[in-house]
Parts: C-alpha cells; structure tokens; sequence
C-alpha cells in the first residue's frame, strides 16, 4: 500500500498496488524504497517524480509517502528459447522475438525524445503568452487530482492545496493555450480521425471497431481520445512553425 503524506499527516487513502520491481511500473525511487522493507514493514520516504515521467507537469515533484509492502511473490522467467518464443505470439523463432523487442524499444526511444521537444514547445509557449488563471478553474484541476477528499483533515486539504497551487496553474495554463492554439489553426480531432485512431486500437487489439467505440463510449474516454488527437496536432504545428522559425 502507498500513501501521500502531508507535514507528516495522510494527505489521501491508502492505495493497494502489485508492482513488478524493475519492469519500470513504478518511478525508480518508489522501487528503491520498497526494495528497502521488509515483509510486513512500513516505512516512510521522499520521492522526486524523474525528468522523463509521462505526465509532464509532475516531473521533478516531490512526495512524501507511506509504503508498506504487504506481500512480495517471485517471478518464474521462463527459458528463452523458439517455443517460448512461439507462445509470445506470431514470432517463428527467438530471432524474430527479439527483432520485435528491439523495434519496440527504438519506439520507445524516439517516443521519449518527443515528449521532451513537446515539453520544451509548451514551456515557450507559456513563456511568451503569460496570463492569470482563474482560482475556481486551479481549484476544480486540484479537485480532480485530489480525488474523494472528505476524509481529509480541512486543514491539511488546505495546506495540499496551496503546495500544489503553482502545479495546478501551470497545468491549467497548459491547457488552455493548447485549446486556443486548436482552435484558431482549426486543428481539432475530427470525426475521421477519431474512427482512424479506434481503428488503430481495434488492429493492435485483434477487435472490432466498433466494439472498441462501445468500449470507449462506455468509459467516458471518447473525450480523451480527442484530446490526445487534438494535442498530437497542436504540437505538429508549434514543432513546424519553431522549425520555420529558427530557419
């Protein structure tokens, strides 16, 4: 279980996780501390988001947390070898497994050298259009971050709230630059880019389209996917017009 603290005080609930140490599931410093208890114990620690989380407006924040490891398993590595292969999927041999593996991990490569270009497009943008954002529109992004909050001591809501106030307002900013940007280029999610992106997912999970618009439908993440379309567009345009620029 992991816990945000506060000034010493629980700052949220307590939250099971299963993690696999060293499959990257969790931030390195997270699987460091759990490394350092023993079964049954619980210990308190001090945790820096890294530079290349996938959230970017986390990168580089600190926390302090309550880890208690509850139970601890050990994983069975199968040997490497064609049939294990085999059983990975459509792959004839090891060599063709770990083809796969290497395409994947050059993916991975090249996806998290674009989130810092998209990072470092966003911090100019900000940069050079700097305005106040809205305390209701900090608080209702606090909000929904917090989560369920009524257990919360008022006083320790409140101190959280104010220690992730800068946080909130950059993020809000963030946002609503990108909006502003799709709107006056035009450069919103369409429909026929929305029913490609199910597509792609419908390919990449052996289902049907429709059944994964059902799915997304269902979830409330129709309006998710958009957004990640629309932001995808966005930062096509602002990495080509600072290209333009620089030339």
């Amino acid at each position: 279980e992991i816990q945000r603290l506060e000034d010493g005080e629980a700052a949220g609930e307590a939250r099971p996780y299963e993690i696999v140490l060293g499959d990257g599931e969790a931030i390195p410093e997270v699987e460091d501390a759990v490394r350092t208890l023993s079964l049954g114990e619980t210990g308190e620690f001090t945790v820096t988001f890294p530079q290349d989380f996938p959230d970017e407006e986390r990168r580089g924040e600190k926390q302090h947390l309550r880890i208690s490891l509850q139970g601890r398993k050990v994983k069975e590595v199968p040997e490497l070898d064609d049939v294990f292969a085999r059983s990975m999927g459509d792959f004839e041999d090891v060599d063709a497994l770990r083809a796969r593996i290497m395409e994947d991990q050059q993916r991975e490569a090249e996806d998290q050298a674009e989130s810092v270009v998209r990072s470092q497009l966003v911090e100019n943008v900000l940069e050079a259009n700097p305005f106040q954002v809205p305390r209701s529109m900090a608080e209702r992004y606090m909000d929904s971050v917090l989560g369920d909050t009524t257990k919360l001591n008022p006083e320790v809501l409140a101190e959280t709230k104010e220690r992730l106030r800068p946080e909130a307002e950059k993020a809000v900013r963030r946002i609503l630059v990108l909006d502003r940007v799709a709107e006056l280029q035009s450069l919103r999610a369409t429909e026929d880019e929305v029913d490609e992106r199910v597509q792609e997912i419908a390919e990449k999970n052996d289902a049907k389209p429709a059944q994964v618009y059902a799915n997304l439908q269902k979830a409330g993440s129709l309006d998710a996917l958009e957004r990640e379309i629309t932001d995808r567009k966005v930062f096509d345009f602002l990495k080509g017009e600072s290209t333009i620029n620089q030339e």
